[in-house]
């Protein structure tokens, strides 16, 4: 069969998303493929899987999107089977494929998801892969990995969908703190305004570049519900997984 850049696609997807909110956000070792899905309401009431995926392989960039037609949990595996559809960016002739799709992960881990994505390819224009190709993935939830300082900062803590501008942090955080975090009115050493018992979560929502700030030589991440900073170190919080 054909590589990846038959059937996968650029980040231009994330159009289809305009709330970053929406999306839990999956990607390979190499962060080359990332795939993202959110679950909406369908018309019965349960949950759709909706989504886009975005690589760069070869210097050549797909985007597409799929919808799930049917989701299903057995044995601790949730699957989204569905229909996708591609294309090529760039000069050239118009590239498609189109095709099956399905997503799986485990309903529970005690780390960051694991999703399994396998696409099947019906057709399309021009599609590199001839039909009845398959093409299977392993991808874990891109979550926000600390410096080598542990230190978490606008650089590494924003979500996959900005990375590059990272204009939304990671929302939601799980105080690792033996005891409790304290909330300072001003960093580093200012008033504590509250605290948080370890295990807690601490939303701080889509923040942009100034939800990070240094002082004192150290990291901290402004909490805007409480408007006060806690550190921001793998000593104290750890991004709370978030997976759909």
């Amino acid at each position: 069969m054909k590589p990846i850049v038959s059937i996968l696609g650029t980040i231009a997807a994330i159009a289809l998303f305009p709330h970053i909110a929406q999306a839990s956000a999956y990607t390979t070792s190499n962060r080359s493929t990332s795939i993202h899905i959110s679950e909406l309401p369908g018309r019965s009431g349960s949950a759709i899987g909706t989504g886009y995926y975005s690589t760069s392989v070869g210097g050549r960039e797909w985007g597409g999107n799929f919808q799930a037609t049917s989701v299903t949990s057995s044995g601790g595996i949730r699957t989204y089977t569905g229909t996708f559809t591609d294309q090529r960016s760039g000069p050239g002739a118009t590239q498609q494929c189109k095709g099956q799709l399905k997503l799986q992960r485990p309903v529970s881990n005690s780390g960051p998801a694991r999703l399994r994505a396998t696409w099947t390819i019906t057709g399309g224009v021009n599609c590199p892969s001839a039909v009845g190709s398959i093409l299977k993935l392993n991808l874990t939830e891109a979550v926000p990995v600390a410096n080598s300082s542990g230190n978490f900062l606008a650089s590494n803590a924003n979500t996959i969908q900005s990375e590059t501008a990272g204009n939304a942090t990671w929302p939601l955080w799980v105080v690792t703190d033996p005891t409790r975090l304290n909330c300072r009115a001003t960093a580093p050493s200012g008033t504590v305004v509250t605290t948080f018992p370890k295990g807690s979560t601490v939303d701080v929502g889509y923040l942009g570049l100034n939800s990070f700030i240094t002082a004192g030589g150290a990291s901290w991440l402004r909490v805007p519900s409480k408007n006060c900073f806690i550190r921001a170190n793998s000593q104290y919080i750890k991004p709370k997984l978030m997976p759909f």
